[in-house]
């Protein structure tokens, strides 16, 4: 009989029992294939996980809290204070992707957690689920490089229904294999519910191929490594409402993507005065910039022994942005560094590549602490872009949108209408 007594009447629970597909990691069974694992090398990466452990706070924070998880076993550093004076992270802190009250009543998607990850200086790389068997032997193998290392974490996206379990959509790290048995152990953030579990590898990649209603794509699997070398945004970023939700930044890349489409004014420094204006007219309300001042009340707040650093880094970031064409024409140089860190698109367009390679060669001559600053912006704003919700799409092609702006023009000679889009 379980130990985990209840009713269908019950209105609360003390845990559920785990299903036959599923094997509690500490009974007999479990054990001995946790040593199996061991033996063979494919459980190191184990003991950082389990180090870090939690319980997720919320109902629908299994990927907040299986993300944080993954961050302090990897002894990510947020530069932020969690509860003085101990910088540590918390899913209170994971709000640059999504709003954290829209994640307490729905929690959060594939792409979603892949853009938290991210923008919190973990490299991600998102594998969507596959119904062949291809897909299952590439899992295998990257799920077997991930557990022998040290610095390299599989999170799985799956629904709990197709392994018998209560519940649909879940998140949670996998931290040791058996190749004896096929097993995986899920350690489940849901640890009011189940303990951490073994589950074959095939079923849990039937699980990963159940369709998310939120997305109307399969589940999947994310890779997780800490990008050495790098620090947290701290002078420029987009604003705090900034997310893969808010509807009036996606308007402002497709508008922004339109513009670049179009033929470039024949004279250079009328061409580059209108890509600057029309820029700024699409972000200049997203985008933030810390002044000195803040910085610091900041950074004592936070009780930071690296205060006098991060203000002299603060400082070259500002004056080498400063310094560049960019910002002789935007009145705030958050705008200019947004521009300068712009992922613009190979061989997107003409007017793109002029932009592309101006930005590229002030990239090229900046300090190792504003390259640092250009890189994490880069990536924060290509996250957004790709994970944004509704798409970042344009309803239109290349030369569809070249058709529409000569069409609109009354003489040959006369530049494009998105001249006269532009306020001045």
């Amino acid at each position: 009989m379980s130990r985990y007594r209840m009713s269908v009447s019950a209105k609360n629970f003390y845990r559920r029992p785990l299903p036959e597909t599923c094997i509690d990691f500490s009974s007999s069974q479990g054990k001995q294939i946790f040593t199996n694992s061991l033996l063979k090398g494919c459980a190191n990466i184990y003991f950082k996980l389990a180090s870090q452990f939690r319980t997720q706070d919320e109902p629908a924070y299994c990927g907040l809290s299986t993300l944080v998880m993954v961050l302090n076993a990897l002894e990510v550093d947020p530069e932020q204070v969690w509860k003085a004076p101990w910088r540590f992270y918390h899913e209170s802190m994971l709000d640059c992707c999504v709003p954290l009250e829209n994640v307490k009543k729905t929690g959060i998607t594939l792409n979603q957690f892949h853009c938290l990850a991210t923008c919190n200086r973990l490299k991600s790389t998102l594998n969507i689920g596959e119904d062949s068997e291809d897909f299952l032997q590439n899992f295998r193998k990257i799920l077997i490089d991930s557990v022998k290392s040290d610095n390299n974490v599989i999170v799985a996206s799956y629904d709990r229904a197709v392994l018998g379990q209560t519940g649909s959509g879940h998140f949670s790290p996998l931290a040791a294999y058996d190749p004896d048995s096929d097993q995986v152990l899920i350690m489940d953030v849901a640890r009011f519910k189940y303990p951490p579990h073994w589950v074959k590898l095939e079923h849990l990649h039937k699980a990963m191929l159940s369709i998310d209603r939120a997305t109307r794509k399969p589940r999947g699997f994310v890779q997780l490594e800490l990008m050495n070398g790098t620090r947290p945004l701290i002078m420029y970023g987009l604003k705090a409402y900034v997310n893969v939700n808010d509807s009036d930044f996606a308007t402002s890349v497709i508008s922004w993507k339109e513009f670049l489409l179009c033929d470039p004014l024949p004279d250079d420094d009328e061409e580059f005065q209108l890509c600057c204006r029309k820029f700024g007219q699409c972000f200049a309300p997203h985008a933030l910039c810390c002044t000195q001042k803040d910085i610091e009340a900041d950074q004592r707040q936070k009780d930071c022994e690296c205060v006098h650093e991060q203000t002299e880094a603060c400082r070259t970031i500002c004056a080498e942005v400063r310094r560049t064409k960019f910002a002789e024409v935007f009145s705030s140089s958050a705008v200019a560094a947004l521009l300068i860190a712009w992922p613009f698109e190979p061989l997107y367009s003409e007017r793109s590549n002029r932009l592309s390679k101006l930005a590229r060669f002030y990239r090229q001559e900046f300090s190792a602490d504003t390259k640092n600053e250009m890189e994490q912006l880069t990536t924060q704003i290509s996250t957004l872009i790709t994970c944004s919700k509704p798409p970042v799409n344009l309803s239109l092609n290349k030369s569809d949108s070249i058709s529409r702006c000569c069409r609109s023009k009354t003489h040959a000679n006369e530049p494009c209408a998105c001249v006269t889009d532009v306020r001045l």
